[in-house]
């Protein structure tokens, strides 16, 4: 099996990823990562609705994840002889929208686990001095990231990136007193000295 990176956004497809996904005999994934890069699927296609399941998929099988496969995505289901081709990720982009050295952040998700990992996380990160880069859950959010922050006296500034890679992407830069406003379930957050105002 192949896992396939295809990036945030449109035309974000690596040279490689083109051509793995031209050569495939079946792709699978979601409705988004389909989409972004169905311009180069010329096989069937199949919509995974399982994806603990994704082992059982045949070895010819092409599976696509959107961003990078590693950065809290398919990455993980990869068996032994698997093949893992990269993708640009959220991490990638956020961080070049806002001018920072990706060695500067400690990444952390939220996103579809127990938060209380992540809160943990970040108190650890930012006592540090890090800048964090999370992907929030629904009840883990900007708003509770800058409570947190609040309740730790760490005044730093907060971004939200939302649609990242898309023709509505937007960036919002607040502080913990005043944290940005998400109008997209399809965000990120970095909070962080590194972050400028």
């Amino acid at each position: 099996m192949k896992i396939i990176g295809v990036g945030i956004g449109p035309g974000m497809l690596s040279a490689e990823a083109i051509e793995n996904i031209c050569q495939a005999e079946v792709v699978y994934g979601s409705s988004r990562a389909i989409e972004l890069a169905a311009e180069h699927i010329c096989c069937n296609v199949e919509k995974i609705k399982d994806y603990s399941r994704i082992h059982e998929l045949p070895d010819n099988a092409v599976v696509l994840s959107t961003g990078d496969p590693n950065l809290s995505g398919l990455g993980k289901y990869a068996g032994v002889d698997d093949i893992v081709i990269p993708g640009i990720s959220s991490v990638q982009i956020a961080c070049a929208r806002l001018h920072i050295d990706q060695t500067e952040v400690v990444i952390i998700t939220a996103h579809g686990r127990n938060p209380s990992l992540a809160i943990g996380k970040l108190r650890d990160a930012v006592t540090m001095g890090f800048t964090v880069f999370l992907l929030p859950a629904y009840d883990f959010g900007v708003d509770q990231v800058a409570a947190l922050l609040l309740d730790m006296g760490i005044d730093v500034p907060i971004a939200i990136l939302e649609q990242l890679g898309y023709p509505d992407e937007r960036v919002e830069i607040g502080t913990v007193g005043r944290p940005p406003v998400v109008k997209s379930q399809l965000y990120c957050i970095m909070a962080g000295s590194a972050v400028n105002l």
